[in-house]
């Protein structure tokens, strides 16, 4: 699509909003040839990008991060339009992805080593850019995911080819038009950059196996990432994968407090987040209270158009995601599931959902990607432990105490990436270590560990110096 500063259009696949699935817009689907060519030229390039001074690609970073501040309204409605998400929500993404940048741009000129003394001399270590990154991002994030690859690799001095998810890649091809605008003012050449869109089975399978390729950092789903891990060879890998990020609620919790978070974690960009709540485990003794407020607040959602401000759900990204979590609602109650409300589908609006199941249920042992709230009720903390760590997923979790030595008692014990106290897993900020264990995925996102991730430690020692 954007090959060493040339454009590609053509109208090889149709781009859909997904609210009405009007099209609005299309994307060329690259060949494997085309995605070669781009990773060859973006080879040649490495130099050019790892000689850029901290001052440069901190310039280039900030320039990037007042665009978009420019253009916020505008890449809101864009993303609303693409992904289906509300549109105050989206602005919520816009803004993120602005202090992405300002983060990395800070970290450009962060980037430190360290001295080891010896007894004729000293170490020296400094990082330096693995070179060639191949970042694949998702639908449901499309330009905040793609700040967390690009604005990191560009403050280390790497070059990139970005490929974005193809159900929502207009947000990515207008992030590419910024960043052509700031590269040329800054005057780098433009074969540090390229967007290649297309099918994933094509353009994301050929950047993970290109052996020029020095790094992937990739976000999506388990599957992938499993195929990622096998095809990849000698290279860095990042994966952020799926979660079915469990919320532990006590008796002794703030109930109003565990309800409200609960419910915005749960149904945020209708329930298509990787830190999504993905199965409540309350303490029987204030189940029943903690139930009803959920059903109350839920309620109160407003579903429908994401361009419309008052809309807190929208659809689902395609009609294959919506017939799915219909399925998994069905397939819940066929497990013995009660349906407490919700359970409709309408086109690719799946309406918030709310059900009290077993453990065992199909529920809580799938990652739902969608606006389904499962509800557990539990005898003990041991219980929900457990309950928590039976899964092959461990990103987030989230606990509701106000005992402060059984919430540091319960993230000791619970096998993830993240624990959050008094909030739900859904929580994120953009300099947090971000990612997750077992197979929710390997290594770290947050603009800092992000640059730990894509850069090599080189090691300089100097013998023989004379006191």
């Amino acid at each position: 699509m954007f090959i060493n500063g040339e454009w590609i259009f053509r109208n090889d696949l149709e781009v859909f909003n997904p609210y009405n699935l009007e099209i609005i817009g299309y994307i060329p689907s690259l060949s494997r040839k085309e995605v070669k060519e781009a990773i060859s030229i973006a080879q040649e390039h490495k130099e050019v990008m790892k000689e850029l001074s901290p001052s440069k690609r901190y310039s280039i970073l900030m320039d990037i991060a007042r665009e978009i501040q420019r253009r916020k309204e505008e890449l809101a409605k864009i993303i609303s339009l693409d992904a289906g998400k509300p549109i105050r929500q989206s602005i919520i993404e816009v803004d993120r992805s602005i202090s992405v940048f300002k983060l990395a741009a800070f970290y450009a000129k962060e980037m430190r080593g360290e001295t080891i003394p010896l007894d004729d001399g000293i170490i020296i270590t400094k990082r330096e850019p693995v070179g060639l990154i191949g970042a694949i991002s998702p639908f449901n994030f499309p330009l905040n995911l793609v700040a967390h690859k690009i604005a990191p690799a560009i403050a280390t001095g790497n070059v990139v080819v970005l490929h974005p998810s193809s159900k929502a890649p207009m947000a990515a091809v207008e992030l590419t038009k910024i960043i052509e605008k700031i590269l040329k003012k800054r005057n780098v050449p433009l074969g540090v950059f390229h967007l290649l869109t297309g099918r994933g089975d094509v353009v994301g399978d050929e950047i993970v196996r290109n052996e020029k390729v020095n790094m992937i950092s990739f976000t999506g789903s388990v599957e992938v990432g499993g195929s990622i891990t096998r095809n990849a060879g000698f290279k860095k890998i990042s994966l952020e994968l799926g979660g079915s990020n469990p919320v532990i609620i006590l008796n002794d919790a703030d109930i109003d407090m565990a309800v409200e978070s609960t419910v915005r974690g749960k149904f945020l960009n209708a329930g298509q987040v990787c830190i999504s709540v993905g199965k409540v485990l309350v303490e029987e003794e204030v189940a029943d209270r903690f139930i009803d407020k959920v059903i109350r607040e839920t309620k109160k959602l407003k579903v429908g158009n994401p361009l419309m401000r008052e809309t807190d759900v929208g659809p689902l990204i395609t009609p294959e995601s919506a017939k799915r979590v219909e399925d998994l609602i069905k397939q819940g109650v066929d497990e013995g599931g009660k349906l407490l409300y919700g359970g409709e589908r309408e086109g690719n609006i799946v309406y918030p959902t709310v059900m009290e199941v077993d453990s065992d249920n199909i529920l809580c042992n799938v990652e739902i990607f969608g606006p389904v709230l499962p509800i557990v009720r539990v005898e003990s903390i041991k219980d929900a432990i457990e309950i928590s760590n039976s899964t092959i997923y461990g990103l987030h979790a989230g606990v509701f105490t106000r005992d402060i030595n059984k919430a540091f008692k319960i993230a000791d014990k619970l096998e993830c990436g993240g624990v959050i106290i008094n909030n739900s897993p859904t929580f994120r900020v953009d300099n947090m270590p971000f990612g997750g264990v077992k197979r929710s995925g390997l290594g770290r996102e947050g603009v800092k560990y992000a640059i730990e991730e894509m850069t090599e430690i080189k090691t300089v020692v100097i013998k023989n110096i004379k006191y």
